[in-house]
């Protein structure tokens, strides 16, 4: 059901788009500081979506790796403290260590 739903949301993109060029093929020049770009206004508007799609994903990304980074140290920590755990239960005990002792002395 999930692939589907991808499936109708990337449609609904694509027929958003083709309306927005079709819907918008003036020629503008966008002004950027030093630089003047001639283009229609749909080639604009898709740029700067891509652009602010580009900076949302980069943006999300870092807390996500940050979670990796903090997940595989965690795991390396747990599997460090299960051998620990597992060298101290294979330890002896030393009362039963000593009350053998004394019990082969009687």
């Amino acid at each position: 059901m999930r692939g589907w739903g991808s499936l109708i949301f990337a449609a609904l993109v694509a027929a958003v788009v083709v309306a927005l060029v079709v819907g918008n093929g003036e020629s503008i020049t966008v002004n950027l500081l030093l630089v003047q770009w001639p283009t229609k206004v749909w080639g604009a508007l898709v740029a700067a979506a891509a652009i602010g799609a580009l900076v949302s994903a980069l943006m999300l990304s870092l807390p996500v790796f940050r979670l990796k980074v903090q997940t595989r140290r965690q795991t390396k920590r747990i599997a460090e403290l299960e051998q620990e755990l597992h060298g101290l239960r294979t330890l002896p005990i030393a009362n039963d260590a000593a009350s053998a002792s004394s019990s082969t002395k009687v």
